[in-house]
């Protein structure tokens, strides 16, 4: 069977089906049912090859418009693929397969992986695209620098209790001191970028004696919640590590390098022993008080967060605190309203534990199929 395909028709069925059919999108034709379009036009192609070929058709030839290539897919399409490109249309090229298993297909994945080109962002402050105050960032960590150099420039005197390691990122040397409560102490570096160094100055007043372990899994987010507060930067979108700047996603690296050493391996989850030995009443009246006073104390209404039930986490452990909020509750001030009472509790009662919102049923029953 020698199949004939229009690649921009393909295209368009792929998008479609993607958007109208909850599953199976391109069932009818088997030998699409493996393919999937790639921005890259060699690497949709070769989806499109190994996808024919599953279902044992050996040759094709597939029309494609000009505009799916640029000067170096196209080059590196015909030095992959000589001879196969047999008519070269003003608008379109014509590829013809004559024998599929010719072709090169045999691939590792992790080999298509690696030879993927990545996207280097371009850092912008704030957000990807250019703001008035892209500024007020970099801003902020030069006047931090400024003030805390010479106290933060201090070694920190010989001590048996203190440990270091060293981590390396993009080709500087950052030393992380901790002592043997896995607390953390400070970053030190010899780097020279003054940017950089207020911005490591702004995480090592953040988190010192904070436990290793909670940096590693929750460091990053609650840095750049931080650093926007300092700096009250218009944030357009979801903020991430890769849109509050280089020195930030510098910061970011560093938490993924503590997740990499700690988090798995050196560090098990602590619980204290006052909450453990308390029972289920005493666990529950321990939950209401600190909502009570919770309450009390940022001046919220006294049903805004509504107390529910205790359960266990994946070790077993009763840590979580399951709680509703009100109908009154602002849908937009309920997640910040949520992790203060999570710092709240952590702090009255036990560090362990965590606050959960409790989940609302999907009221449609075909979504819930």
């Amino acid at each position: 069977m020698k199949l004939a395909l229009s690649y921009e028709e393909i295209v368009k069925k792929f998008n479609s089906d993607l958007v109208n059919k909850l599953r199976k999108h391109g069932s009818e034709n088997n030998y699409l049912n493996l393919w999937v379009p790639d921005e890259n036009f060699l690497r949709s192609f070769e989806s499109l090859s190994e996808s024919i070929k599953s279902s044992k058709i050996n040759s094709f030839t597939l029309k494609v418009k000009k505009n799916f290539f640029d000067k170096v897919t196209l080059s590196q399409f015909k030095k992959k693929f000589p001879d196969t490109i047999s008519i070269e249309n003003k608008n379109y090229y014509l590829i013809s397969v004559k024998d599929i298993n010719v072709l090169n297909l045999n691939k590792k994945i992790i080999d298509k992986v690696n030879s993927k080109e990545q996207k280097k962002v371009k850092y912008s402050y704030g957000s990807l695209s250019s703001q008035k105050n892209k500024s007020k960032v970099r801003r902020f960590f030069l006047d931090f620098y400024n003030k805390k150099y010479e106290s933060e420039m201090k070694s920190i005197k010989f001590n048996k209790k203190i440990m270091s390691f060293l981590f390396t990122i993009d080709e500087q040397d950052i030393c992380l001191d901790f002592n043997k409560k896995n607390e953390f102490l400070k970053f030190r570096t010899d780097i020279k970028n003054k940017y950089i160094l207020g911005c490591l100055f702004f995480f090592n007043q953040i988190f010192y004696k904070r436990k290793l372990n909670y940096i590693a899994t929750n460091g990053i987010s609650e840095f750049i919640m931080k650093v926007n507060q300092r700096c009250k930067n218009k944030i357009n979108g979801i903020i991430l590590p890769f849109n509050f700047g280089y020195e930030v996603f510098f910061v970011n690296s560093l938490c993924q390098m503590i997740f990499k050493k700690f988090a798995d391996s050196n560090f098990k989850p602590t619980y204290n022993k006052f909450w453990l030995q308390k029972t289920l009443n005493e666990k529950i009246n321990l939950c209401k008080l600190a909502l009570k006073k919770f309450h009390k104390n940022i001046n919220e209404a006294p049903n805004s967060i509504i107390f529910n039930s205790i359960q266990e986490d994946i070790n077993k452990m009763p840590i979580r605190i399951i709680v509703s909020t009100s109908q009154l509750v602002d849908r937009k001030h309920k997640p910040n309203l949520l992790r203060k009472f999570e710092k709240f509790i952590k702090k009255e009662i036990d560090e362990s534990l965590q606050v959960l919102h409790e989940e609302k049923k999907d009221l449609n029953k075909i979504r819930r199929l």
